[in-house]
Protein backbone atom coordinates (compact mmCIF):
# COMPACT_ATOMS: atom_id res chain seq x y z
CA UNK A 1 0.00 0.00 0.00
CA UNK A 2 1.26 3.56 -0.64
CA UNK A 3 1.60 7.29 0.40
CA UNK A 4 -1.89 9.09 -0.57
CA UNK A 5 -2.34 12.42 -0.20
CA UNK A 6 -6.15 13.80 -0.46
CA UNK A 7 -6.54 17.51 -1.06
CA UNK A 8 -9.45 18.94 -0.15
CA UNK A 9 -10.12 15.66 2.49
CA UNK A 10 -12.33 17.83 4.58
CA UNK A 11 -15.65 18.58 1.74
CA UNK A 12 -18.33 15.80 1.15
CA UNK A 13 -16.51 13.50 -0.87
CA UNK A 14 -13.44 13.48 1.34
CA UNK A 15 -15.44 12.72 4.39
CA UNK A 16 -15.95 9.62 2.79
CA UNK A 17 -13.36 8.51 0.58
CA UNK A 18 -10.35 9.57 3.17
CA UNK A 19 -11.72 6.35 5.96
CA UNK A 20 -12.19 4.44 2.62
CA UNK A 21 -8.45 4.52 1.64
CA UNK A 22 -7.25 3.99 4.94
CA UNK A 23 -9.38 0.94 5.24
CA UNK A 24 -7.32 -0.77 2.46
CA UNK A 25 -4.34 -0.04 3.91
CA UNK A 26 -3.30 2.88 2.78
CA UNK A 27 -1.41 6.15 4.37
CA UNK A 28 -3.25 8.71 4.14
CA UNK A 29 -3.13 12.36 4.62
CA UNK A 30 -5.88 14.54 4.44
CA UNK A 31 -5.52 18.54 3.39
CA UNK A 32 -7.78 21.16 3.80
CA UNK A 33 -8.10 24.63 5.62
CA UNK A 34 -9.95 23.25 8.32
CA UNK A 35 -8.38 22.04 11.63
CA UNK A 36 -10.08 18.68 10.73
CA UNK A 37 -6.87 18.32 8.05
CA UNK A 38 -4.11 16.62 8.67
CA UNK A 39 -2.15 18.82 6.65
CA UNK A 40 -3.15 22.89 5.62
CA UNK A 41 -2.01 24.21 2.84
CA UNK A 42 -3.12 26.91 0.29
CA UNK A 43 -2.48 24.99 -3.13
CA UNK A 44 -2.95 28.14 -5.24
CA UNK A 45 0.20 29.28 -3.82
CA UNK A 46 3.43 27.15 -5.49
CA UNK A 47 5.61 27.37 -2.86
CA UNK A 48 3.17 25.97 -0.62
CA UNK A 49 2.33 23.04 -2.58
CA UNK A 50 5.71 22.66 -2.93
CA UNK A 51 6.63 22.33 0.60
CA UNK A 52 3.30 20.40 1.07
CA UNK A 53 4.66 17.63 -1.48
CA UNK A 54 8.17 17.83 -0.43
CA UNK A 55 6.76 16.57 3.63
CA UNK A 56 3.95 14.11 2.22
CA UNK A 57 6.10 12.49 -0.64
CA UNK A 58 3.12 10.86 -1.84
CA UNK A 59 2.88 7.95 -4.22
CA UNK A 60 -0.71 8.99 -5.22
CA UNK A 61 -2.28 12.60 -5.18
CA UNK A 62 -6.57 12.25 -5.09
CA UNK A 63 -7.22 16.31 -5.48
CA UNK A 64 -10.92 17.09 -4.23
CA UNK A 65 -10.15 20.67 -4.09
CA UNK A 66 -12.54 22.87 -6.10
CA UNK A 67 -14.67 25.59 -6.60
CA UNK A 68 -17.74 23.69 -6.81
CA UNK A 69 -20.26 26.82 -6.78
CA UNK A 70 -21.66 27.26 -10.05
CA UNK A 71 -23.05 30.67 -9.67
CA UNK A 72 -19.76 31.76 -7.65
CA UNK A 73 -17.67 30.84 -10.44
CA UNK A 74 -19.46 32.55 -13.62
CA UNK A 75 -19.62 35.82 -10.92
CA UNK A 76 -16.00 35.17 -10.11
CA UNK A 77 -14.04 33.64 -12.94
CA UNK A 78 -10.81 34.55 -11.18
CA UNK A 79 -11.44 32.47 -8.03
CA UNK A 80 -12.83 29.78 -10.48
CA UNK A 81 -9.40 29.71 -12.32
CA UNK A 82 -7.14 30.13 -9.20
CA UNK A 83 -9.14 27.10 -7.44
CA UNK A 84 -9.84 24.60 -10.19
CA UNK A 85 -7.34 25.50 -12.45
CA UNK A 86 -3.76 27.21 -10.56
CA UNK A 87 -4.28 24.89 -7.96
CA UNK A 88 -3.89 21.97 -10.36
CA UNK A 89 -1.07 23.32 -12.55
CA UNK A 90 0.46 23.83 -8.81
CA UNK A 91 0.40 19.87 -8.15
CA UNK A 92 1.42 18.68 -11.56
CA UNK A 93 4.31 20.99 -11.62
CA UNK A 94 5.40 20.08 -8.23
CA UNK A 95 4.92 16.43 -8.58
CA UNK A 96 6.61 16.20 -12.26
CA UNK A 97 9.46 18.02 -10.16
CA UNK A 98 9.76 15.27 -7.70
CA UNK A 99 10.13 12.62 -9.89
CA UNK A 100 8.22 9.73 -12.37
CA UNK A 101 6.99 7.70 -9.37
CA UNK A 102 3.71 9.80 -8.39
CA UNK A 103 0.50 9.77 -9.75
CA UNK A 104 -2.47 12.83 -9.62
CA UNK A 105 -6.04 11.49 -9.50
CA UNK A 106 -7.86 15.15 -11.12
CA UNK A 107 -11.77 14.66 -9.71
CA UNK A 108 -13.60 16.57 -12.08
CA UNK A 109 -17.68 16.93 -13.28
CA UNK A 110 -20.27 15.54 -15.08
CA UNK A 111 -21.19 19.49 -15.83
CA UNK A 112 -18.74 19.21 -18.45
CA UNK A 113 -21.50 17.30 -20.55
CA UNK A 114 -25.08 18.79 -22.13
CA UNK A 115 -25.73 16.90 -25.10
CA UNK A 116 -27.42 13.64 -26.52
CA UNK A 117 -27.16 11.02 -23.45
CA UNK A 118 -24.98 8.66 -22.36
CA UNK A 119 -22.44 10.62 -23.44
CA UNK A 120 -19.03 9.16 -23.94
CA UNK A 121 -15.34 11.20 -23.00
CA UNK A 122 -14.79 13.17 -25.90
CA UNK A 123 -18.28 14.40 -26.24
CA UNK A 124 -17.54 17.66 -24.28
CA UNK A 125 -19.58 20.53 -23.87
CA UNK A 126 -19.24 23.76 -22.30
CA UNK A 127 -22.19 25.81 -20.99
CA UNK A 128 -20.43 27.79 -17.30
CA UNK A 129 -17.06 29.16 -16.44
CA UNK A 130 -17.54 26.23 -13.61
CA UNK A 131 -17.20 23.30 -16.34
CA UNK A 132 -14.67 25.64 -18.61
CA UNK A 133 -12.51 25.73 -15.09
CA UNK A 134 -13.26 22.09 -14.42
CA UNK A 135 -11.89 21.32 -18.24
CA UNK A 136 -9.27 23.48 -17.57
CA UNK A 137 -8.18 21.56 -14.56
CA UNK A 138 -8.04 18.16 -16.38
CA UNK A 139 -5.54 19.82 -19.19
CA UNK A 140 -3.55 21.19 -16.46
CA UNK A 141 -3.55 17.34 -14.84
CA UNK A 142 -2.49 16.32 -18.18
CA UNK A 143 0.75 18.85 -17.56
CA UNK A 144 2.41 15.96 -14.98
CA UNK A 145 3.07 13.71 -18.38
CA UNK A 146 1.75 10.79 -20.41
CA UNK A 147 0.43 7.83 -18.23
CA UNK A 148 0.54 9.56 -14.78
CA UNK A 149 -2.85 11.48 -14.32
CA UNK A 150 -6.54 9.69 -14.20
CA UNK A 151 -9.13 12.69 -14.54
CA UNK A 152 -12.44 11.32 -13.08
CA UNK A 153 -15.53 12.93 -14.60
CA UNK A 154 -18.54 11.95 -11.89
CA UNK A 155 -21.27 13.46 -9.08
CA UNK A 156 -22.62 11.64 -6.40
CA UNK A 157 -25.25 11.75 -3.96
CA UNK A 158 -25.45 9.74 -0.14
CA UNK A 159 -25.21 10.23 2.95
CA UNK A 160 -22.50 13.35 4.58
CA UNK A 161 -20.35 11.87 6.69
CA UNK A 162 -19.16 15.47 7.30
CA UNK A 163 -20.32 17.63 10.27
CA UNK A 164 -22.36 20.96 9.34
CA UNK A 165 -22.01 19.42 5.48
CA UNK A 166 -25.48 18.11 3.82
CA UNK A 167 -25.34 16.35 0.62
CA UNK A 168 -28.73 16.45 -2.02
CA UNK A 169 -30.27 14.02 -0.45
CA UNK A 170 -29.17 15.17 3.37
CA UNK A 171 -31.27 18.15 2.07
CA UNK A 172 -34.15 16.47 0.64
CA UNK A 173 -34.78 13.94 3.35
CA UNK A 174 -34.88 16.85 6.05
CA UNK A 175 -36.85 19.22 4.00
CA UNK A 176 -39.31 16.19 3.01
CA UNK A 177 -39.06 15.26 6.27
CA UNK A 178 -40.45 18.67 7.55
CA UNK A 179 -43.10 18.79 4.87
CA UNK A 180 -41.37 22.08 3.70
CA UNK A 181 -41.32 23.40 -0.25
CA UNK A 182 -39.12 21.41 -2.76
CA UNK A 183 -38.84 22.41 -6.04
CA UNK A 184 -37.15 19.67 -8.22
CA UNK A 185 -36.38 20.10 -11.70
CA UNK A 186 -36.98 17.50 -14.65
CA UNK A 187 -35.39 19.28 -17.20
CA UNK A 188 -32.11 18.55 -15.41
CA UNK A 189 -31.01 14.84 -16.25
CA UNK A 190 -27.62 13.08 -14.43
CA UNK A 191 -26.59 9.91 -13.49
CA UNK A 192 -25.22 10.25 -10.35
CA UNK A 193 -23.56 7.69 -8.07
CA UNK A 194 -24.02 6.64 -4.05
CA UNK A 195 -21.03 8.49 -2.56
CA UNK A 196 -19.84 5.25 -1.30
CA UNK A 197 -20.06 3.50 -4.50
CA UNK A 198 -17.75 6.13 -5.84
CA UNK A 199 -15.76 5.73 -3.19
CA UNK A 200 -14.75 2.30 -3.89
CA UNK A 201 -14.43 2.90 -7.34
CA UNK A 202 -11.53 5.73 -6.29
CA UNK A 203 -10.05 3.69 -4.25
CA UNK A 204 -9.43 1.11 -6.83
CA UNK A 205 -8.32 3.83 -9.46
CA UNK A 206 -5.81 4.87 -6.29
CA UNK A 207 -4.20 1.15 -6.08
CA UNK A 208 -4.41 0.46 -10.15
CA UNK A 209 -3.88 4.27 -11.51
CA UNK A 210 -5.22 3.78 -14.85
CA UNK A 211 -4.42 6.48 -17.14
CA UNK A 212 -6.96 9.17 -19.05
CA UNK A 213 -10.16 10.36 -18.58
CA UNK A 214 -13.12 8.43 -17.69
CA UNK A 215 -17.09 8.64 -16.94
CA UNK A 216 -17.75 7.64 -13.24
CA UNK A 217 -21.39 7.22 -13.11
CA UNK A 218 -24.27 4.61 -12.47
CA UNK A 219 -25.69 2.93 -15.41
CA UNK A 220 -29.05 4.34 -16.29
CA UNK A 221 -29.62 7.88 -15.61
CA UNK A 222 -32.70 10.34 -14.41
CA UNK A 223 -34.09 13.72 -14.19
CA UNK A 224 -33.77 15.41 -10.74
CA UNK A 225 -36.88 15.29 -10.25
CA UNK A 226 -37.56 11.99 -11.35
CA UNK A 227 -34.71 11.56 -8.44
CA UNK A 228 -35.85 12.75 -5.75
CA UNK A 229 -39.56 11.17 -6.03
CA UNK A 230 -37.96 7.39 -6.02
CA UNK A 231 -35.17 8.60 -2.98
CA UNK A 232 -38.71 9.76 -1.46
CA UNK A 233 -40.44 6.37 -2.23
CA UNK A 234 -37.45 4.59 -1.39
CA UNK A 235 -36.86 6.57 2.43
CA UNK A 236 -40.53 6.35 3.01
CA UNK A 237 -40.75 10.16 2.40
CA UNK A 238 -44.62 11.86 1.81
CA UNK A 239 -44.15 14.17 -0.87
CA UNK A 240 -47.01 16.54 -0.82
CA UNK A 241 -44.53 19.71 -0.27
CA UNK A 242 -42.52 18.66 -3.11
CA UNK A 243 -43.47 20.02 -6.93
CA UNK A 244 -42.08 19.81 -10.27
CA UNK A 245 -40.28 22.58 -11.94
CA UNK A 246 -37.91 24.03 -15.37
CA UNK A 247 -34.15 25.11 -14.10
CA UNK A 248 -34.88 26.91 -17.22
CA UNK A 249 -37.23 28.77 -15.48
CA UNK A 250 -34.85 30.37 -13.18
CA UNK A 251 -34.21 33.73 -13.45
CA UNK A 252 -32.17 34.91 -10.82
CA UNK A 253 -29.26 32.36 -11.61
CA UNK A 254 -26.27 33.78 -12.86
CA UNK A 255 -24.95 30.36 -14.73
CA UNK A 256 -26.08 28.51 -17.89
CA UNK A 257 -26.89 25.08 -16.41
CA UNK A 258 -26.47 22.01 -18.37
CA UNK A 259 -30.03 19.71 -19.32
CA UNK A 260 -28.22 16.52 -20.25
CA UNK A 261 -25.51 15.23 -17.87
CA UNK A 262 -26.02 11.06 -18.77
CA UNK A 263 -22.58 9.66 -18.86
CA UNK A 264 -21.44 6.50 -20.45
CA UNK A 265 -19.57 4.97 -18.21
CA UNK A 266 -18.55 2.01 -20.08
CA UNK A 267 -14.80 3.17 -20.65
CA UNK A 268 -13.99 2.66 -16.95
CA UNK A 269 -15.94 -0.09 -16.55
CA UNK A 270 -13.68 -1.90 -19.09
CA UNK A 271 -10.43 -0.63 -17.86
CA UNK A 272 -11.07 -2.01 -14.34
CA UNK A 273 -13.20 -4.51 -15.15
CA UNK A 274 -15.70 -3.67 -12.92
CA UNK A 275 -19.62 -3.12 -13.88
CA UNK A 276 -20.88 0.10 -12.49
CA UNK A 277 -24.60 -0.06 -10.31
CA UNK A 278 -27.57 0.92 -12.29
CA UNK A 279 -29.09 3.87 -10.63
CA UNK A 280 -32.44 2.32 -9.59
CA UNK A 281 -30.91 0.01 -7.80
CA UNK A 282 -28.93 2.39 -5.84
CA UNK A 283 -31.66 4.83 -5.03
CA UNK A 284 -33.36 1.85 -3.47
CA UNK A 285 -30.24 1.73 -1.69
CA UNK A 286 -29.48 4.57 -0.39
CA UNK A 287 -33.17 5.67 0.16
CA UNK A 288 -33.60 2.37 2.39
CA UNK A 289 -30.47 3.40 4.29
CA UNK A 290 -32.39 6.90 5.48
CA UNK A 291 -35.77 4.83 6.24
CA UNK A 292 -33.33 2.25 8.74
CA UNK A 293 -32.09 4.86 10.85
CA UNK A 294 -35.40 7.02 11.38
Amino acid sequence: MGRVLVTGATGLLGATLVPALRLRGHTVFGQGHQTAADVQADLTDAAATAALLDAVRPDVVVNLAALTDVDRCEIDPQQAYRLNVRSVENLAQQLRLQGPASHLVQVSTDQVYDGTAPQREDQVCIRNVYALSKLAGELAAAHLGPGRHTVLRTNFYGRSLRAGRSSFTDWLHAALSQQQPVTVFEDVLFSPLAIDTLADCMAQVVARRPAGVFNLGARGGLSKADFAHAFAAAAGLPVASMRRGRVADLAHLKARRPHDMRMDSHHVEAVLGLQLPDLDSEIQRIGSSYREDA
